[in-house]
């Protein structure tokens, strides 16, 4: 099948600086031609309007700025002005192999009940060493009720981000695109999984996002549950189940940080100390 159909690809960036030139020419040399790159500047930094100035000169990249709202409100405002049937969003420092778009975007012109594409997903750290590699398995609604199960930058039919309302702006602290797949496949469509590594994850040593992701989860959780909580009560005993096995891990993590040696060393080394502020303290 011939590459008709335009593939929009919308690269929200925040100070990027280091990473989006990477990550754009990883977007312009795809196998697949028919295609734009959408920038979304969401309020970076001087250094990196610098940058996005000289990638602005491609043809086939429009840059887009607005004041900072948020990864999931820039991948919005890429959407709306996208031209493309089909739409991926590729974060400002990842990377896909040239050819994701091809592959991904051939299964969703032959197979009308798949809505989003994904593939396999290599981990790297800023030297290029895979430090980690995920597999997941896509499928329907039952499979991303508890995980996500397909890279954030899949691909998906513009009709997929319609039926699902886009991406949830109010979702400022990680997790939005777990939270986008479960409504797409909420409306019935389908992810399919290429069993190949096209895409590349940059996982850096003080990433502000897995912070985020970690100092928010509890309250990015109950934000899911409770936004799809006709979901998650028509699956009582799985939902149940789900946050008797999160509770049990917490609890065996935090056995293992009691007993560990350096909380054990720490206790021995502050014990003076505290002796020492009672004191004061009377």
């Amino acid at each position: 099948m011939k590459n008709t159909k335009l593939v929009s690809i919308v690269i929200p960036c925040y100070n990027d600086k280091d990473y989006i030139q990477e990550s754009v020419n990883s977007a312009l040399n795809q196998s697949y031609e028919n295609i734009e790159v959408i920038i979304v500047d969401d309020g970076s930094n001087e250094a990196t309007k610098k940058v996005l100035a000289t990638i602005n000169n491609h043809k086939k990249v429009k840059l887009i700025t607005q004041e900072n709202k948020g990864l999931s409100a820039a991948r919005n405002t890429g959407i709306v002005n996208a031209n493309g049937e089909y739409i991926a969003a590729l974060d400002a420092d990842d990377i896909f192999e040239n050819t994701f778009i091809e592959k991904a975007s051939s299964i969703l012109n032959q197979q009308s009940m798949v809505g989003v594409v994904g593939c396999f997903s290599n981990y790297f750290v800023e030297k290029g060493k895979v430090i980690h590699k995920t597999c997941p398995e896509g499928g329907n609604i039952e499979n991303f009720l508890f995980c996500n199960n397909t890279m954030a930058s899949s691909l998906f039919r513009k009709q997929c981000w319609l039926d699902a309302n886009g991406f949830d702006e109010n979702m400022k602290k990680g997790y939005e695109d777990w939270e986008f797949w479960i409504s797409v496949t909420k409306q019935s469509w389908q992810v399919h999984i290429i069993k190949e590594f096209l895409f590349n994850y940059r996982k850096k040593e003080t990433s502000m996002l897995q912070t985020t992701n970690l100092l928010y989860e509890e309250e990015n959780y109950q934000y899911v549950l409770n936004k799809h909580k006709d979901l998650y009560i028509k699956d009582f005993d799985k939902t149940i189940a789900f946050l008797q096995k999160r509770t049990l891990r917490y609890k065996t993590n935090e056995i293992k940080r009691l007993e560990s040696i350096d909380y054990r060393i720490g206790n021995i080394i502050l014990r003076p100390l505290r002796l020492l502020k009672k004191v004061i303290l009377r």
